[in-house]
């Protein structure tokens, strides 16, 4: 196989462990603007979090072309292929640094999973805690809101001090 076919899959690999890396760090920040309160702040995370998601459908969809020209290459369908079979078509230096990136990719992947379903239990609890706030609110507004009444009496004992 041509080394420099195999060292761009190890290289989108690697980009992909990366950008992964970069997903989990945006979701803690995320958390913590979001239990901070910090409306702003979660916008930007939440946007820098949609970047990181096409990228890593963009380097998906390399891995895959990449992985498909490798197999081809290699005689094998690529369609089905295990990943022994995959690793085979490595030579024994860059079959060992393929399966560091892939267990470093596995422990990644791992982390933004976790992350992931921290993350959506804390968007659903708050947004528990918002429809309780807004029916708090809806069943008290009449309460509360001043009649107009009330305010004319209080404005006439004003002007009489």
């Amino acid at each position: 196989m041509k080394r420099s076919e195999t060292q761009q899959y190890l290289e989108l690999l690697k980009r992909r462990v990366a950008t992964l890396r970069l997903m989990a760090k945006e979701l803690r920040d995320c958390r913590e603007s979001i239990t901070g309160m910090d409306l702003e702040s979660t916008r930007e995370h939440i946007s820098y979090q949609q970047g990181l998601c096409s990228e890593i459908r963009f380097l998906d969809s390399e891995l895959g072309s990449s992985r498909r020209r490798l197999a081809e290459g290699g005689g094998l369908e690529p369609e089905g292929m295990s990943a022994a079979a995959f690793a085979k078509l490595f030579d024994s230096g860059s079959g060992s640094h393929l399966r560091q990136v892939m267990d470093e990719l596995g422990v990644e992947q791992m982390s933004v999973r976790r992350l992931n379903r921290v993350y959506a239990g804390l968007l659903r609890r708050s947004r528990r805690s918002i429809n309780v706030l807004i029916n708090v609110m809806a069943s008290y507004m009449g309460t509360y809101s001043p009649s107009s009444r009330r305010n004319a009496c209080l404005f006439r004992r004003q002007a009489g001090m």
